[in-house]
């Protein structure tokens, strides 16, 4: 099985949809593709973090949609692959609708719905094959690109002298609104960083705890909100954040 074949069959072999052949076929390649196994720990991740959310109606909007989606889907004549990306897209509207807390009804506080979606955040960008929506190291590249598209500009910083290159940045939703996203890495592993002007005053210390199997860190500084998510270790995240910090400051 080659590599692409192997990323292709993450999904149906998390959901028990390949044969004990492909299973195997699929196993043995995991082996020597760390992309790929990336993936399938990214879609272990996201099976179960829908698992754990609350099982409630989705909203009469979103399963009106849907609906009219299917109809039309079904009803009218289309070739094959067109009608492969069809479904492809309606499925994927209710990844990201789950993503965004859409089919989660009332979550348990408002802090973990923001982290629910920090998180989906964080997976979004570990499944997809462009990452970024600005690719670039140079914060001079990036830090423009954001004007225009969010109402503040973020404090963009390549943090490759601690170890965390910048990758480029994106955007994105939390808590209804669209975000800053600037996403690093560290060796092989990606970490996420989102960030939104601070609705109260004070900044308090990083802080680092384990949600759905990621570290997931939590801070306020020089008047933003940062929320970092990365299946980096903890002493990894709280470094992580110590260095955004310092370059904030060092540029204020």
């Amino acid at each position: 099985m080659d590599c692409r074949t192997c990323e292709a069959s993450v999904d149906a072999y998390v959901d028990g949809e390949l044969s004990a052949r492909e299973s195997a076929a699929f196993e043995q390649a995991l082996t020597t593709c760390a992309d790929c196994r990336r993936r399938l720990e990214a879609a272990r991740a996201l099976s179960g973090l829908l698992r754990g959310l609350p099982a409630e109606r989705a909203p009469d909007l979103l399963r009106a949609r849907l609906e009219r989606d299917l109809q039309a889907s079904t009803s009218e004549p289309r070739p094959a692959p067109r009608l492969w990306m069809r479904w492809s897209a309606i499925a994927a509207g209710l990844v990201v609708a789950v993503g965004i807390g859409w089919l989660g009804g009332t979550l348990t506080g408002q802090g973990r719905r923001e982290s629910n979606e920090v998180i989906a955040s964080y997976l979004r960008v570990a499944m997809a094959e462009a990452p970024v929506e600005v690719a670039s190291s140079d914060r001079h590249t990036v830090k423009p690109w954001f004007a225009g598209r969010i109402d503040y500009a973020p404090p963009v910083h390549d943090l490759t002298v601690d170890g965390f290159p910048l990758m480029g940045g994106r955007l994105d939703v939390v808590s209804g609104r669209k975000v800053a996203v600037l996403v690093y890495r560290r060796n092989q592993h990606r970490v996420v960083l989102s960030l939104w002007p601070a609705n109260a005053k004070g900044d308090f210390a990083p802080t680092v705890t384990k949600r759905d199997g990621f570290g997931l860190a939590e801070w306020r500084h020089a008047g933003f909100d940062m929320r970092a998510v990365s299946d980096l270790s903890p002493a990894d995240m709280t470094a992580f954040a110590t260095a955004v910090n310092r370059a904030v400051d060092v540029d204020r």
